[in-house]
């Protein structure tokens, strides 16, 4: 708590100062321009960010390789009140102050292109080193917080997250990286991608990563004869492929990821420091759209994407024989969508989509022969239509008016609103006014997984709901001087929670009883400073209260970071990103707070002979504990200390 405490007051006088700097020297840039930036996510369209429907984050490639995030969870920490958690095997995302253990990011929309990444079975939203992309990908990256079932349907609970990726017209020819590190880490990756002169538009993306990891050492698995010492189990391997073009009025896709983790935390009752504890992950996912202009003010577009989703886990138990969970889908979708803008002040949306899951299938057995514990496989699918107005009713005055209703299988109609009010009086000043609801369906997992010895199915799961009222106000009072806070209000109805049967004693999701309360307050700020450099902070209040009281477990109070960039100086440029976030709750205690920094120095000028970069990742080296799931046996789990990453990139045209 102290550490966050004076991680915070540093921030805030740095703020201070940097404002006076800011004041001396009449602005580089204009900071209004951050509000005409384009967001296509939150309104399925692209739009300013001044006029979209929430207060949504936009992380650019610039953002990315500046402060070298390596993965699409580290990006969207430069949102406001967004934290990450990692138990050794996946990301989670925690967003205004809910991140519950043992729960998958099943709550927030991961979208490429704007097409849904989540599988249907675990309705997860992959943003660790699992993502089904890559982070060189991505030409932009899109965090819009609150309900967004308008538009989108299920698991936009929280938000969504668009990955833009680059184009063939952006790279305008090859790029080839190498990557080191600790833990053994080695990384290669090209991607290419051009414009041609038929009007062709590619994009080709490799990449293979492999990482050994470290010993880690547990606590509580010491005992006579045993260091508690995990070795050699903590390694990671992936390969990422994409194919991206675009032609006249079509455009498609073809993504591949495959990415190996083994496990060194001994969960859900594993042997320790034994070899064969893996999860994997393998998805395969294609897109192809249509769009055209019809008669005048009238444009369509029509989109089919689906693939397939693979799952492996192996469980070494001591004494017994290997488990192993099989899980595989294929889905597919089909959307059409219908834009007008030629009545008055009005531009309406229409959609439909069509989802299908021919394939369902989850298994659980031990290796050695024997009959299967678990082996259930089924079909799912869905229908969704949704209807949106922008009205500009009045000089300065936008209203996005928004509304969607679901038809999913096994699950009740769902209908889904937004409202939002948006008035700007000036290009420098935006005050949003936000309302709206969305829901979660409960996914293949929780309602049919059953192994009938520690777990059970419940088909009679009800959707998850929430309600969302939130108000914004963004200005840049001077040109070098930008300034937001928001205050945020949610209620959520039916959360699903593992509990145990007493009847059986076996662990069983259920919809938890009466309302869970989410509120708090959102504050940024952002400055340019004399000689180029930039400095950008946000610091969010919040409280989250269960029924009955209490609060859930990794819900910290405050949430705060701290980005500094500066101008290149002997052509090299600093990207320097603070996190502070105070003392969580745990399964059975708590952990203290933390502030953890990481520092980029990269090379500016890609010459003949390439360019280089060094990324140090939690400076200071404090291993800082995060809220372990209830499935494993530890109460917390220890973050990685000091790591290093080196990188050579070279260019081609």
């Amino acid at each position: 708590m102290r550490a966050l405490r004076a991680g915070m007051a540093t921030a805030a006088l740095v703020a201070i100062a940097a404002t006076a700097s800011a004041a001396d020297d009449l602005a580089r840039m204009s900071l209004e321009d951050l509000l005409n930036v384009e967001v296509t996510g939150a309104s399925r369209h692209d739009q300013p960010l001044s006029e979209t429907p929430s207060t949504a984050t936009v992380i650019t490639a610039d953002d990315i390789r500046r402060f070298g995030f390596r993965d699409l969870g580290e990006a969207l920490q430069m949102a406001p009140g967004v934290y990450t958690t990692h138990d050794r095997t996946y990301t989670y995302l925690g967003v205004r102050g809910f991140g519950r253990t043992g729960d998958y990011n099943s709550r927030i929309l991961l979208l490429q292109d704007g097409a849904r990444t989540n599988d249907p079975v675990y309705d997860q939203a992959m943003i660790g080193y699992e993502a089904p992309l890559e982070i060189d990908w991505v030409k932009r990256l899109e965090f819009v917080p609150g309900p967004s079932s308008a538009l989108y349907g299920g698991n936009a609970l929280f938000g969504i997250a668009n990955a833009v990726l680059w184009t063939g017209a952006d790279l305008d020819g090859t790029r080839v990286s190498f990557d080191a590190g600790s833990g053994r880490l080695a990384r290669a990756s090209i991607l290419s991608g051009r414009l041609e002169s038929n009007g062709l538009d590619w994009v080709a993306g490799l990449s293979v990563y492999g990482r050994r990891g470290d010993d880690l050492h547990f606590a509580e698995f010491e005992g006579p004869g045993a260091d508690g010492v995990a070795h050699h189990l903590d390694g990671e391997r992936y390969v990422k492929g994409l194919l991206k073009a675009s032609w006249e009025n079509w455009r498609g896709s073809l993504s591949y990821s495959w990415r190996s983790k083994d496990v060194p935390t001994a969960y859900f009752g594993t042997a320790f420091d034994t070899p064969g504890n893996f999860a994997r992950d393998q998805s395969l996912q294609a897109d192809l759209a249509h769009s055209r202009a019809l008669a005048a003010g009238w444009d369509e577009e029509v989109r089919l994407h689906g693939g397939g989703y693979r799952y492996d886990a192996d469980y070494p138990f001591a004494g017994a024989p290997t488990n192993r969970d099989v899980t595989r889908t294929v889905w597919w979708a089909a959307e059409y969508q219908l834009r007008y803008a030629g009545w008055r002040d009005h531009a309406w949306l229409f959609g439909a989509e069509v989802r299908r899951q021919p394939l369902l299938e989850q298994r659980n057995f031990d290796v050695a022969p024997g009959p299967d514990k678990l082996d259930d496989s089924h079909k799912g699918g869905g229908f969704g239509a949704f209807v949106q107005d922008e009205w500009r009713f009045a000089p300065h005055w936008l209203a996005n008016l928004g509304a969607r209703l679901d038809d999913q299988q096994g699950q009740p109609d769902m209908a889904s609103p937004r409202v939002a009010l948006i008035y700007r009086p000036t290009s420098a000043a935006t005050a949003k006014l936000i309302y709206g609801k969305a829901f979660r369906p409960a996914n293949d997992y929780e309602r049919h997984y059953g192994d009938g010895i520690t777990q059970k199915g419940n088909p009679d799961l009800k959707p998850e709901r929430i309600t969302t009222r939130e108000v914004a106000v963004d200005v840049t009072p001077t040109p070098t001087l930008r300034l937001g806070i928001g205050r945020f209000s949610n209620t959520l109805h039916d959360l699903i929670g593992q509990v145990v049967d007493p009847a059986d004693n076996l662990l069983v999701f259920r919809n938890q009883p009466g309302e869970t309360q989410a509120r708090g307050w959102e504050t940024e700020a952002e400055t340019l400073l004399t000689g180029g450099w930039r400095l950008r902070g946000n610091l969010v209040w919040q409280r989250v209260e269960q029924p009955g009281g209490g609060e859930p477990a990794n819900s910290p109070h405050r949430v705060g970071k701290l980005f500094v960039d500066g101008p290149p100086a002997g052509g090299w440029s600093l990207g320097l990103s603070l996190q502070g976030l105070s003392a969580r709750r745990t399964v059975a205690d708590s952990v203290p707070g933390y502030v953890t920094a990481n520092l980029t120095l990269r090379q500016t000028d890609m010459g003949p002979r390439g360019a280089w970069s060094v990324g140090l990742y939690n400076l200071a080296g404090k291993r800082y504990l995060d809220p372990a799931a209830p499935e494993d046996r530890q109460d917390a789990l220890q973050s990685d200390g000091l790591q290093v990453r080196v990188r050579w990139e070279i260019g081609f045209r």
